[in-house]
């Protein structure tokens, strides 16, 4: 397909939404105008034509490129719509897809199949399938899936816009700000990743449940809010662990006329969480993440193993890498001379014996690469979690620490890195400036809570799952508007602008 065209089908996708932007009541806002919305729509295509570019040029692996590998798999599936539509929509809405039949696509892709299987459920499947309706407008351009992307977020932060803006009339500049204009939000939100996803079920489900909050019973905030639910469950399930008791003690404290708020919501995420800890095996479940992102970090390769008893995933570690014959276009790996291999899953838990095998059984082996990955070089120590609750008390304040000061701007190891030292140099100078000017009568605010509590559960569990900064540059971003949102509604404004006049631009 010519450049040309390219240019043209995303010129137009573009010009459809900016001009549903204008028409769509949904954007009618409360302190800023939609023409702002629509400048915000294009600067988010434009983040994300600059991701689309630095993985194109920079990171140039398009098989572990973040906005390529989900994108590439999503044709596999889109091309079975020309032969066995009915195997399309089967793999698209998840059913009957489980079965040996769809492993003639499934072993197509890159991301179908984790590295590693496990009872959760695989949320590389949301965002392949996202792709895999877009296509049927793309022509397999993807900046077109981008700009489908940017719409979709752009939603979602807008219904947080709207669900703030009744307590923060005095500041909107200030919200939107927060809610639009985060750098690393814009950039990574802005891609044809589960980010983008992820805003726009976390803005539905904040601003519809509002609505049920306030009284609002209708068959549309109900259905959006499950609607949200699902979508959240579908990409990202810890954001939707971490707001919906927030929304349970808005709705709590709304009944009651908005009496002890704290404890409120303090008795909520106790209670919510108490029940979900008795009630599952959350705790193995984080555990388990932790270690798997301990052996990512540390670099490797995963195979499929293959035998006529079973299949089952291996791990071989990144120093016997040249011991390893790979075929890329097949995918086939050989083993050349004898090398130490863990088994990664066994019966759903980490197996954590080695067991050596050389060339001499390759015949009665086979082996496929799941994925090949370096060392990450931005890692960093944290502490290793047992499944009890001491353990995770114990590890939680150096957890909040690393993820709310992390990444620091001269410990950068890549651009990305470099941005979020300097975003974050940002927000610990404005916790600061929140503290010296504090209005205490924020301090009995619900909505003011509600950020600093959801800010302090996406965190702690980044913190407590994830030792590479980068992986906690872009999970953390679930909560950046928040946080911001929960530090600009504690400033108190008269204060600050008597002690710094220049500061009245920004009201």
């Amino acid at each position: 397909m010519s450049v040309l065209l390219e240019i043209l089908l995303v010129t137009a996708y573009a010009s459809l939404f900016i001009f549903l932007i204008a028409k769509m009541k949904f954007f009618d806002c409360e302190g800023i105008s939609r023409r702002a919305i629509q400048g915000v729509f294009i600067l988010k295509i434009l983040f994300g034509i600059l991701l689309y570019l630095v993985y194109t040029f920079y990171y140039t692996d398009r098989s572990t490129a973040d906005i390529y590998k989900y994108f590439d798999d999503s044709k596999v599936m889109f091309d079975a719509l020309f032969t066995k539509p009915l195997d399309y929509l089967q793999m698209l809405f998840g059913i009957g897809n489980d079965t040996p039949y769809f492993d003639v696509y499934y072993n197509q892709m890159n991301h179908w199949y984790r590295e590693y299987d496990s009872n959760l459920y695989n949320d590389s499947h949301t965002i392949i399938r996202f792709n895999a309706i877009i296509r049927l407008f793309s022509m397999g351009v993807y900046n077109v899936h981008t700009v489908f992307m940017c719409f979709l977020s752009l939603l979602g932060l807008t219904a947080i816009y709207k669900t703030f803006i009744p307590v923060m009339k005095e500041k909107s500049l200030l919200l939107f700000g927060a809610v639009f204009l985060i750098p690393s939000v814009l950039f990574w939100v802005s891609g044809v990743l589960k980010e983008g996803l992820l805003f726009f079920g976390l803005g539905f489900l904040v601003y519809y449940s509002h609505n049920i909050i306030r009284g609002e019973w209708n068959l549309k905030n109900i259905f959006w809010i499950l609607f949200s639910i699902a979508i959240l469950a579908l990409t990202k399930f810890y954001v939707a662990i971490a707001v919906i008791p927030a929304l349970v003690a808005n709705y709590w404290i709304e009944k009651t006329e908005n009496k002890n708020v704290l404890l409120k919501y303090i008795a909520s995420y106790l209670l919510l969480f108490s029940i979900g800890l008795f009630a599952t095996n959350s705790l193995q479940v984080l555990v388990q993440k932790q270690k798997d992102f301990i052996n990512l970090a540390n670099g490797g390769t995963y195979l499929q193993r293959i035998t006529v008893e079973k299949t089952d995933t291996v791990y071989i570690a990144s120093v016997m890498h040249d011991q390893l014959e790979i075929d890329r276009k097949t995918k086939q790996v050989k083993i050349i001379n004898k090398i130490d291999y863990c088994r990664i899953w066994k019966d759903g838990k980490l197996g954590e014996e080695t067991e050596f095998v050389g060339a001499k059984n390759f015949k009665e082996t086979e082996y496929r690469l799941l994925l090949d990955y370096g060392k990450t070089g931005s890692t960093i120590e944290i502490k290793k979690l047992e499944p009890d609750i001491y353990s995770f008390l114990k590890a939680t304040p150096k957890a909040i620490y690393n993820t709310y000061f992390r990444p620091f701007f001269f410990e950068s190891v890549s651009p990305f890195i470099l941005m979020a030292g300097f975003e974050n140099l940002f927000i610990i100078l404005l916790t600061i400036v929140a503290i010296l000017f504090a209005d205490k009568e924020v301090l009995t605010e619900k909505l003011f809570w509600f950020c600093v509590f959801f800010t302090l559960v996406i965190f702690t569990l980044t913190g407590l799952i994830t030792p590479v900064i980068g992986a906690i540059v872009r999970y953390k971003i679930a909560a950046l508007p928040l946080l911001l949102i929960a530090l600009f509604m504690l400033i108190d404004k008269d204060k600050l602008t008597t002690k710094f006049p220049f500061t009245k631009r920004f009201f």
